[in-house]
């Protein structure tokens, strides 16, 4: 096969009549479909991001929640599950004020955490300040898991 050849076989691939061809264009108007869709268009509500340690007798959950003010956040406790729940309300747009990148992310929120058994579900604290929430556990002596005795029967 010549080298016109193979370039003819190759152009062909790209003739608007081709089967492959039509696929490719498929699959982009696909995509640009799906982009195009308004569920990308807005903010979507993050869960906070969080990190949970023991310190010695207790559990200690931090939550970054930057831009919200204390009133904007709930914390419930049932069954052994922490909840987090909260809401972060746009900006009113000021008039004539025209937004370029709007990242930012607002709405409703929430973030559910199991708690370890010996948690201690009726002394729990919450502090914040500067964007942390830092919720306190305190371990349950009476919780902690005890080790059984296996008898040993004499074998017959």
């Amino acid at each position: 096969m010549s080298n016109l050849e193979r370039f003819r076989s190759r152009r062909n691939l790209y003739n608007p009549v081709h089967p492959l061809s039509q696929i490719h264009s498929e699959i982009n108007r696909t995509f640009e479909r799906f982009f195009e869709n308004p569920i990308w268009n807005e903010s979507m509500p993050k869960m906070p991001a969080i990190n949970m340690k023991e310190e010695g007798n207790q559990y200690v959950i931090e939550a970054e929640m930057p831009g919200l003010r204390d009133e904007d956040v709930e914390i419930e406790v049932h069954g052994g599950q922490l909840t987090i729940k909260g809401e972060r309300k746009q900006e009113s747009k000021k008039e004539g004020e025209h937004m370029y990148i709007e990242e930012r992310s607002y709405g409703s929120f929430y973030r559910t955490v199991t708690l370890p058994q010996d948690a201690n579900l009726d002394h729990i604290t919450a502090d914040y300040e500067n964007g942390l929430l830092i919720i306190t556990i305190p371990k349950d002596p009476e919780k902690e898991p005890k080790r059984i005795k296996i008898n040993r029967k004499p074998s017959s």
